[in-house]
């Protein structure tokens, strides 16, 4: 009997060392997926922040980014998992992805360009500090709604607070320097330049005073 077991328990290894047709553990598919998270992050966090410059614009970058966050999503936790959630799962895994890559878009896009849209920036960071916190506890599989009444739930609500706080503060400082310096800037200097020339004319009038003076001599 041992003689019979011994092809099978030859051949059963080979099947089982045998590579697979797509690695899911493999460096090019954990980047690709990380990638396509980042990536995503990136975009929304950009257009978040600039919507105001060009509303339609904008607003196609972030569904863009939106989407390939939400591929990301896919790629990491449904073709590289080694379970594939359920239906219900899989509906409120894609939706609180979604809110998570705003919630770090909003952070990242606040801290970023807190200089050229301070007052912006100033709710943007802790509102998407706490969107991210709360997206990613509902996201989670180790997640627990218990989380979010913790201490550490805590710590985050009072950095949000404070991050309001000092942005605010500084939001009006560097908003008032940079109305100031811009008024200086574009209305105030071009203004002298333009005025430099009216103040020229009395010369170009000068040339004339001869000329009369000209005339009379030749009279």
């Amino acid at each position: 009997m041992t003689t019979a077991l011994k092809p099978e328990l030859h051949q059963t290894p080979a099947s089982k060392h045998r590579r697979p047709a797509f690695d899911k553990k493999s460096l090019p598919a954990r980047y690709s997926g990380q990638m396509l998270y980042f990536l995503g992050a990136a975009l929304i966090a950009g257009a978040v922040v600039h919507y105001p410059i060009n509303p339609p614009l904008y607003a196609i970058i972030c569904a863009v980014g939106a989407f390939v966050f939400l591929l990301g999503t896919i790629v990491n936790e449904f073709v590289l998992a080694d379970e594939r959630p359920a239906l219900s799962q899989a509906i409120s895994l894609v939706a609180f992805s979604l809110l998570l890559s705003f919630g770090v878009g909003l952070v990242g896009g606040g801290i970023q360009h807190f200089e050229q849209f301070p007052e912006r920036s100033a709710w943007m960071t802790p509102i998407g500090l706490l969107m991210s916190y709360i997206a990613f506890v509902a996201k989670d599989s180790k997640g627990r709604w218990r989380h979010l009444v913790s201490p550490f739930a805590a710590a985050v609500v009072v950095i949000s607070a404070l991050a309001w706080l000092g942005m605010t503060a500084l939001a009006g400082t560097i908003s008032s320097d940079g109305h100031s310096h811009d008024h200086g800037s574009t209305t105030g200097t071009p203004a002298k330049p333009d005025q430099d020339p009216v103040k020229q004319a009395p010369p170009a009038k000068a040339p004339t005073e001869p000329a009369q003076d000209g005339h009379s001599h030749s009279h």
